[in-house]
């Protein structure tokens, strides 16, 4: 799955060289350009703008342990390095607003997880009174987590368009949930047993916030992206950077699974 998810990345981009290589073959006699000179004084007009898709990368350090102090069952099971994620989003350019940029609502959808040796049965009681494992066995045991948000995202492209400078920041803001589940070997992890038991599984939710910026790769060569624009409705290719806090588990009962970190990856807009 993650071949895919790079090799679809890649694809616009892969486009975008391939036809800049080919451009620099037939039209030698055109003198060199670039950004900055006044010729490119706003962005080309090509087919309409609404929509923007992005393929996303990044660590991910689940929150579990934060109600306990930092230390708590995520970091003795799993430790407390960052998992790989990866993901999505699709964003409709609803609205657009002049001089500003962009404003519509975006919707994210990711994939985590992290795995580790399992415990055998508790054999003491801490001090402090709580119940601790003391001894690893050779099963595994994984927490898988699906993040996901529906945020209202506002692109400040208006510079970018008009003087063809090639950042936009941008900001994101909205509900935020995660699905989540804990295997042990190869079935779900319960607490209790009979009719007490808990299947180790659940929904989380709260708040997605995001702030980042956009690098336009137009100056890789605008007859290129007219090209690319003309065969498959593509705008623009940037990449990204991004700060994310997705801040899960508000509700009562709730395991706290969001994250702060960063992330980044690669924008199609359409």
């Amino acid at each position: 799955m993650r071949t895919k998810i790079f090799a679809s990345a890649l694809v616009a981009l892969a486009a975008l060289l391939a036809a800049e290589g080919a451009e620099a073959q037939t039209t030698r006699r055109i003198r060199d350009s670039n950004w900055r000179q006044s010729e490119r004084g706003s962005v080309q007009q090509g087919s309409p703008q609404r929509f923007a898709l992005e393929l996303r990368f990044g660590p991910y350090y689940p929150a579990v342990d934060d109600e306990f102090g930092g230390d708590g069952p995520y970091s003795k099971f799993f430790g407390d390095k960052g998992r790989f994620h990866f993901g999505a989003e699709f964003d409709w350019q609803a609205l657009r607003i002049p001089w500003v940029g962009s404003l519509g609502p975006g919707i994210g959808l990711g994939y985590t997880s992290a795995s580790g040796k399992a415990f055998r049965e508790g054999t003491y009681d801490a001090p402090d009174g709580a119940y601790y494992y003391d001894d690893r066995r050779v099963g595994e045991t994984s927490l898988t987590i699906l993040p996901m948000h529906l945020s209202a995202v506002l692109r400040f492209d208006e510079l970018f368009r008009r003087t063809g400078i090639p950042i936009i920041p941008y900001g994101k803001i909205g509900f935020g949930a995660g699905l989540w589940w804990v295997d042990v070997g190869d079935e779900t992890a319960e607490v209790g047993t009979g009719d007490d038991a808990v299947k180790g599984r659940g929904f989380s939710y709260g708040v997605h916030w995001a702030l980042g910026g956009m690098l336009a790769l137009d100056w890789l060569g605008r007859r290129s992206m007219a090209a690319l624009d003309q065969e498959s409705g593509i705008n623009h290719v940037h990449l990204f950077g991004e700060w994310t806090n997705q801040n899960l588990g508000l509700g009562a009962n709730q395991m706290k699974v969001g994250t702060s970190t960063w992330t980044v990856g690669l924008t199609l807009e359409m």
